[in-house]
């Protein structure tokens, strides 16, 4: 039987690790060469589903992964504080335009409000990572610890928010709240009051209809009467106006020629009255004439009564006359 040649051996064995190496430097993107540096944070509540080799991501891109998790126990037991070691990749988060590493940097990015916060990679494995941010109106935790490790300040997961406030929360207490609330609400369910009420309701849902129904007619026929008898108002408010603007016409007219008669008759008061002032002059012809005439008048009257006298004395003068 023929030995297999050594050689041949050696080059497979060879090729194969040549071939695994390159797999890995394909796959990893060249990872094994890439300088890294170490940041700490420090997280005061569970990190229960973070493993070592956890991704460190900053807004959804990874820039390192978690290199290990320890406890740091300090002097009061309860206060324990889980210590999770990072490894950075310096060239995934170099600042733009900065001529310093991201290492010498980072201090002045925390200043700024990068913090670092556990987020859920699954909802289905349950797994944690660690997401980086700026957050410089959030409350973080830095410790300090380790000088010669640059920290990245904490702040709590948003499940571990809820985790807190839900232990604030008095469960038992809400609990038999709710449980009578549910007894009133099963006593008022099963209430006879309640039960006829409902089986009234499609009756008055009915008489509520109908209601309805008359009332859009009643408004109706009231707007239409409405209408109608607005618009017979304006009609005779015009035909109102329009006789009120031609009796003021008439007036007006009438005032005209009425004061014309007015002033001739003025005029002619005027004349008669300044004949009677002539005619009642006692200084005037005619005042003297009649004066004349009634001077007359009375000297006729005495002889006439003087001439009855002698007739009634003596008859007989009529027949033989006045003696001379």
């Amino acid at each position: 039987m023929k030995r297999p040649s050594a050689t041949l051996i050696g080059i497979f064995v060879l090729g194969a690790l040549g071939l695994i190496v390159a797999a890995i430097l394909f796959f990893g993107g060249g990872a094994l060469f890439t300088q890294r540096f170490t940041a700490v944070s420090y997280f005061p509540g569970s990190v229960a589903g973070l493993q070592t080799g956890a991704p460190v991501t900053y807004r959804g891109v990874r820039v390192g992964q978690v290199k290990s998790i320890g406890i740091r126990i300090d002097p009061n037991p309860t206060q324990s504080i889980v210590q999770v070691n990072m490894e950075i990749m310096p060239e995934a988060v170099k600042p733009p335009g900065s001529t310093v590493g991201t290492e010498e940097a980072l201090p002045a990015l925390v200043e700024r409000g990068l913090t670092a916060q556990l987020v859920m990679q699954s909802f289905v494995t349950g797994l944690l990572g660690v997401e980086l941010d700026f957050r410089p109106d959030v409350k973080a935790l830095k410790l300090g610890g380790t000088p010669d490790v640059p920290e990245i300040p904490t702040v709590a997961s948003p499940f571990q928010a809820l985790t807190e406030q839900l232990q604030t929360l008095d469960i038992a207490t809400a609990v038999a709240a709710l449980q009578r609330t549910l007894a009133s609400l099963d006593a008022l369910l099963s209430s006879p009051a309640l039960k006829q009420t409902i089986d009234g309701l499609p009756a008055l849902l009915a008489d509520l209809r109908q209601t309805v129904k008359t009332v859009e007619r009643e408004v109706q026929s009231f707007s239409t009467t409405g209408q109608r008898s607005i618009s017979e108002t304006a009609a005779s408010a015009q035909n109102t106006l329009a006789s009120v603007q031609k009796l003021a016409e008439d007036l007006d007219r009438e005032a005209a020629s009425t004061l014309a008669v007015v002033r001739g008759t003025l005029q002619n008061a005027d004349t008669a009255v300044d004949g009677i002032n002539v005619l009642v002059d006692p200084r005037g012809q005619t005042m003297t004439q009649v004066q004349d005439a009634v001077e007359d008048l009375a000297a006729t009257a005495a002889r006439l009564r003087d001439l009855s006298e002698r007739v009634d004395r003596d008859p007989g003068v009529l027949i033989r006359g006045r003696k001379r």
